[in-house]
């Protein structure tokens, strides 16, 4: 990834429906939005979204919707909280063409590179707006 989609990702804000109460506090957030960080047709979106809930879901992961953007709401990617490893999370993300994934550890956000797995913290606990 660029250092400018890099600085991007950093500012990402997460939205939706608060985690249930048993959600472990550990996870990944992982989307099929826009593969290789290019600009993708609605469309084409929505069926990689698709494809990735159906093999998350066919992995046995239990699944809850986070959406990842922006902070004024004109960039958003739908995506997944999945409890799963780091490891499994990169891969599911290399899988779908991402240039990094979000993971949560003990509360705290990490953006990780898909490339090379390293993890940077983001010194920000995760939160949804």
């Amino acid at each position: 990834m660029t250092p400018g989609q890099r600085e991007q990702f950093k500012q990402a804000v997460f939205r939706g429906e608060p985690l249930p109460a048993d959600w472990p506090g550990d996870f990944a957030i992982i989307t099929a939005y826009d593969p290789d960080g290019v600009p993708t047709k609605g469309e084409l979106n929505l069926a990689a979204d698709l494809a990735l809930e159906a093999d998350l879901r066919a992995a046995g992961y239990r699944l809850h919707r986070i959406t990842g953007g922006s902070a004024d709401g004109r960039h958003q990617e739908p995506g997944w909280a999945v409890p799963i490893g780091l490891p499994g999370a990169v891969e599911f993300g290399c899988r779908y063409r991402q240039l990094a994934v979000f993971y949560v550890r003990a509360g705290g956000l990490c953006l990780v590179d898909c490339a090379d797995g390293s993890s940077e913290d983001l010194k920000r606990a995760f939160g949804l707006v």
